[in-house]
Order: structure tokens, then sequence, then C-alpha cells
């Protein structure tokens, strides 16, 4: 075997062996992979707790599902810096006021998309991502609400 049938039998191995490993990575990424969350039913499963506590009304589990500080936008349209859990609470009914309500029970999770900055709701009113607390463990994070625009009003 000259020269030339060596470089054409290792371009050929590396093709297919690439082609094959391509497939597998993408078998493997989730509809959520580009936000770094590569657990679908994960995602999935903190909406859907999500809108549990919001339907039971319950402002300190969902206060405990947000990452602060949080800037969010009121019902009334406008912004406020919100710090902790305790001024979360404290402004709950004026972020989700009876038609965000709405548009959020009425979300379900197949609406949600991603890209690099996280997770969101269709038009964008609710966006969540892994927040990782240890630099060192990086693929450790907890899902967070990172922010909230309230409901995109036409």
């Amino acid at each position: 075997m000259n020269m030339k049938h060596v470089v054409i039998a290792f371009q050929l191995f590396f093709l297919c062996t690439a082609s094959t490993f391509s497939q597998y990575s993408a078998q493997k990424e989730g509809r959520f992979s580009v936000a770094g969350l590569d657990d679908d039913r994960e995602v999935e499963q903190f909406f859907i707790s999500f809108k549990e506590a919001l339907g039971q009304n319950d402002k300190k589990r969902i206060a405990s599902l947000v990452s602060y500080p949080i800037k969010v936008n009121l019902a009334s349209g406008q912004s406020k810096r919100i710090r902790n859990a305790a001024d979360f609470v404290r402004a709950y009914d004026r972020i989700f006021d009876a038609k965000f309500k709405l548009v959020i029970m009425g979300t379900d999770v197949r609406g949600l998309w991603a890209r690099w900055s996280g997770v969101a709701m269709p038009r964008g009113e609710i966006w969540f991502n892994g927040i990782v607390k240890d630099a060192k463990r990086r693929n450790k994070y907890t899902i967070k609400i990172t922010a909230i625009n309230g409901p995109i009003r036409s």
C-alpha cells in the first residue's frame, strides 16, 4: 500500500468516526441543551412545579424558585428590583395579576424553548436556567427563575 492509499484510508476512517460521534452527540442532547440543561425531564418538572405553586398561590414556594437579585416587570408595567425572597413575597400580587397567571397556567411544557441564556416560555414571559453555586463543580446546578418579564401585552 503506497502513501496515497494510507492517507485516503485514514481520511475515510476519520470521516466515518466523526459522523458516528456527531450522531451520538445529537442523540444525547436534549431540547434545552443549548442553555446547558441536558435533562429535558428536569426542566419540564421545574416548570410544572412552578405552575402548581402558582395555581395554589404559594408565594413562598415560588419565591424559593427564584434566583436573586432579580429585576421583574410588574403587572402595572413598571420594573422593580427584588433582592430576596421576602421582597418577592411582598411584591407577588403586583407581579402575578390574574391575566399573567392565566398565561402561565395555559402554557404547556412543549411550548418552552431555549437559547444560551436559558429556557423561556413561548413569548419570553418567564426565563429560567441552571444556577451554579460552586465554580469547581459546574455540572452541579439548581434550576431557578432568572427573569420575569410579565405578560407580553400586545
